[in-house]
């Protein structure tokens, strides 16, 4: 049991001085520099050699991922979608790769644990959307429109609407969260106990759920930014 709240604790792997502030890279920064390498490196081998003539299996398997995220944000944001799609697919990849990337843990010598089981990683993530959300309202709205959105339907809802800005990405982040970290503690129990039997456990909560919650996250984005850029 102790070994695997272990897991949980924010471990310092290096720190560096920068204008004399000290900033700390922990172990959720280094995996997040990790998936982030990773993205990078797969994004330019799965476009160096596009064909529409004779697309290769992994160009249809890209393609049909981008076409899905697509469908989203048209569905979600509306009309003003591709502004908003590179972000929602890039969190939505981020987020995939960083729930399930304890699955790597099956290989030997590999110890990953996903970002997503730190607070201050989903609050960031949340913080940005946010961020985006209230950007989108002024820049397609303009600030009187945007004004006006905060007294609908009733002009005695403006300090509930107001409140929302506050309890939207507080709600993106602990759920994000509050379900990696519980797939995390979970995992780690049957582990230890069922260590040769955890292969089926893995492939729900750290694949299925992972991959969901990710879905949660991006989906619930692109509906909180559809309301912000809505016709008045």
């Amino acid at each position: 049991m102790d070994e695997v709240f272990e897991h949980l604790d924010r471990i310092i792997i290096f720190d560096f001085d920068l204008f004399n502030y000290k900033i700390e890279v922990s172990n959720n920064i280094l995996v997040t520099w990790i998936i982030m390498a990773v993205l990078i490196i797969a994004s330019f081998l799965v476009t160096r050699k596009l064909s529409v003539d004779k697309p290769s299996r992994l160009q249809c398997v890209v393609e049909t991922l981008v076409e899905f995220v697509n469908n989203m944000c048209k569905d979600w944001i509306g009309h003003h979608w591709r502004a908003f799609m590179p972000y929602i697919g890039t969190v939505l990849l981020y987020l995939a790769l960083s729930n399930i990337i304890a699955v790597f843990n099956f290989f030997p010598f590999v110890h990953l644990y996903p970002p997503t089981k730190d607070i201050n990683v989903t609050g960031a993530l949340a913080a940005m959307t946010i961020v985006i959300v209230i950007a989108s309202g002024f820049r397609y709205k303009g600030l009187k429109g945007w004004a006006k959105g905060l007294l609908k339907p009733a002009p005695f809802m403006l300090p509930f609407n107001l409140l929302e800005y506050a309890t939207k990405p507080l709600s993106l982040c602990l759920r994000l969260f509050g379900n990696i970290i519980a797939a995390f503690i979970i995992m780690g129990l049957i582990m230890s106990f069922l260590p040769y039997a955890g292969a089926p456990f893995s492939a729900y909560f750290d694949l299925f759920d992972g991959i969901l919650q990710a879905y949660i996250f991006v989906f619930l984005t692109s509906m909180y930014i559809g309301e912000a850029v809505e016709e008045n």
